[in-house]
């Protein structure tokens, strides 16, 4: 089998075609030097292969390498997929974005002497799979990026793949409609707080409405989690970032009346990160 380059992103990895007309990256040492769009990679070269699955999954891709190095994306990657392979651990698309966000801004933390412990209660007993995934998260982060992750990320890793299991089929297109409507209004509502995207924070504002449009479908889906531990979690952000809390409380609330049900408290704290960020 062989692959057709689409773009080579360094001497190693590439994004291609399939035989199947499926985008992927593939990677291998060498195998895109000197490569250019149109050119051929044998398989017997490759030695790690992500498919890009559909649409949304070459957005979010794409996203990402507008702001984080390469190297933290297949990192990343490499996680999920060790994760969906080796436990059968079906994960939504979204995850890919939220966890190499995580890996990366964690690292930086580690890196400049900045990484506060989140001192969030174990909740292996209940998840066991999930944070045995999150142990090789760990190991396989050493592997690729050479940083030793602290024990405390096992369970901050962990509760990204639990927040994002896939449950139920995705939302039909008779839901579209009313998203479209109900992202409509949270933009109205952000630009009347003065959150507007600009070129400054372009990503950052791409990547929240990437969220939420995650988190919508997972309302329709009726797949919502809350768990007795992010009540921590959600008290020290409430203190440390009062302006941002605040908005994702009033965000949160106006996506609940147009949902009319209640809906977990684990989605106000990916809220209140990604405004935080903007601000």
């Amino acid at each position: 089998m062989r692959y057709r380059v689409i773009k080579p992103l360094n001497n190693n990895v590439a994004i291609v075609r399939t035989n199947q007309e499926e985008q992927a990256i593939v990677m291998g040492a060498g195998i895109a030097f000197q490569k250019k769009k149109g050119d051929l990679i044998s398989s017997e070269k490759v030695d790690k292969i992500f498919i890009l699955k559909n649409q949304e999954a070459q957005l979010n891709f794409s996203t990402l390498l507008k702001e984080i190095p390469l190297d933290f994306i297949t990192t990343t990657y490499e996680i999920i997929e060790n994760g969906i392979k080796r436990y059968q651990y079906q994960v939504q698309e979204y995850l890919y974005v939220t966890l190499t966000d995580h890996i990366y801004w964690s690292y930086q933390h580690l890196k400049n002497d900045e990484y506060v412990e989140s001192k969030l209660p174990s909740m292996q007993a209940q998840y066991p799979v999930e944070y045995e995934i999150a142990k090789e998260a760990i190991q396989i982060i050493q592997k690729r990026l050479w940083m030793k992750f602290p024990k405390d990320e096992q369970t901050r890793i962990a509760l990204h793949f639990i927040n994002a299991k896939k449950q139920g089929d995705s939302p039909t297109e008779i839901h579209q409609e009313k998203k479209n409507e109900l992202i409509l209004k949270i933009k109205d509502f952000l630009e009347d707080h003065q959150v507007i995207r600009t070129k400054k924070n372009q990503n950052f504002y791409d990547r929240l409405m990437i969220h939420l449009s995650y988190f919508i479908d997972r309302i329709e889906e009726d797949c919502q989690q809350s768990d007795d531990f992010i009540e921590q979690l959600d008290q020290s952000l409430k203190q440390d970032y009062p302006t941002a809390y605040q908005l994702s409380n009033q965000l949160f609330a106006l996506i609940q009346h147009q949902y009319n049900k209640e809906l977990s408290n684990n989605e106000m704290i990916y809220l209140t990160i990604h405004i935080q960020r903007l601000l």
